[in-house]
């Protein structure tokens, strides 16, 4: 690990739960440098909300990794998916049952014959967010505990080696999740 390239957000990394990213990628964490990490504090409550939106809104594509769901992020996807932009979406089991539930239910069966939704069902709980765009890399962790996920806090990365270190973090959690089409 570069511990001179991740001493810039030692806050970050401190205050988190690392242990459900990869060994290989951990390594390799030097990567998110040119990242920033964007905090909710003050009169900017949902800043780390808003701005996961937007990069969905702008996306050319949309990769994520999602051990939390709400309403806003699955009506973002939803008008994405709609407008013909290519989403992959990975979650664990307890996300998975959520989706199967009102009002997620709903917006799933609205996606379920578009060709460029895919739904992926990772047998462990990831304790990450991550969106991948073509523009943007999104990243969010559980607090230290490895308990409680953190809503308030992201690293975020514009710089193409940011984005390609969360490629890979999705790519990996590709290769063990499962594609479904949900049981309606």
């Amino acid at each position: 690990m570069d511990l001179k390239r991740i001493h810039k957000f030692k806050h970050f990394w401190s205050g988190h739960y690392l242990e459900r990213i990869p060994g290989p990628l951990l390594k390799e964490i030097g990567c998110l440098y040119e990242s920033e990490v964007l905090n909710d504090k003050g009169t900017k409550i949902l800043n780390v909300y808003n701005n996961q939106l937007k990069m969905i809104k702008e996306a050319g594509y949309i990769h994520g990794v999602s051990s939390v769901v709400t309403e806003g992020y699955a009506e973002s996807i939803s008008e994405r998916v709609k407008e013909g932009i290519p989403v992959e979406l990975i979650v664990p089991p307890h996300i998975a049952e959520k989706l199967e539930q009102s009002p997620y239910l709903e917006k799933i069966d609205e996606l379920k014959d578009y060709e460029n939704f895919k739904l992926m069902v990772i047998d462990e709980d990831i304790k990450a967010g991550l969106i991948v765009t073509d523009k943007r890399l999104s990243l969010s962790l559980y607090k230290k505990d490895g308990v409680e996920y953190d809503i308030t806090t992201e690293l975020f990365s514009l710089d193409p080696k940011g984005i390609e270190w969360g490629e890979r973090l999705f790519g990996y959690c590709k290769g063990k999740a499962e594609f479904t089409k949900m049981q309606i």
